[in-house]
């Protein structure tokens, strides 16, 4: 069982190989086969490709900026100009990406195709308690605003941009916010038989 939080100073940080941005990662799991799943938030400075991952599904949302067009060949473009609206999609299908006014920041879950079954959902957390029940791995990041949460005996602060990871831990937990905090809540019940 494990509790952690990840502040925006533990991010990793890249910049792409295209020069088109940087990714920092969050948090990311692997086993011997490589990536299970990966949280990360990307910078994207200018139009260019998205990078292809086999067998990797992916879901992606507007945070902050103006918003981005995804091109497919083949299919409507999809635009992505609402904050915290999931979009998914096969890591391996080529797709070019068009920003609509400067630079966003988006966020992304990718999770192994056959392997991880992801949940994400968004919400807006008020003064109101939610509970939720907890995963073998449980991630909660806060997009804006502040989270109070309680699990078991234990009181967690979290401000915004930061992540609480729970590993393995049982039950629920509850949330709560005094300035109403829209928070990215994803449950990863495990590797699939």
């Amino acid at each position: 069982m494990s509790i952690n939080i990840i502040t925006p100073q533990q991010w990793q940080t890249r910049r792409w190989q295209n020069g088109g941005g940087i990714t920092h990662q969050l948090c990311r799991q692997d086993d011997e086969q490589g990536l299970l799943w990966r949280v990360s938030i990307a910078e994207v400075a200018s139009d260019g490709p998205f990078s292809r991952f086999d067998n990797i599904d992916r879901i992606i949302m507007l945070l902050t900026g103006a918003g981005f067009s995804l091109h497919v060949v083949g299919a409507n473009p999809q635009l992505l100009d609402t904050p915290l609206m999931p979009f998914a999609f096969a890591g391996e299908t080529a797709i070019h990406c068009s920003l609509i006014n400067g630079a966003v920041r988006d966020f992304n879950l990718m999770t192994r195709r056959g392997a991880v079954q992801a949940d994400l959902q968004v919400l807006t957390i008020g003064r109101t308690q939610q509970i939720l029940v907890l995963s073998t791995q449980t991630l909660i990041y806060v997009a804006s605003g502040s989270l109070e949460v309680v699990l078991g005996d234990q009181h967690i602060s979290l401000a915004a941009q930061h992540t609480l990871s729970l590993k393995n831990q049982t039950g629920s937990v509850q949330l709560s916010s005094r300035n109403n905090a829209e928070v990215i809540y994803i449950s990863l019940p495990g590797t699939l038989a």
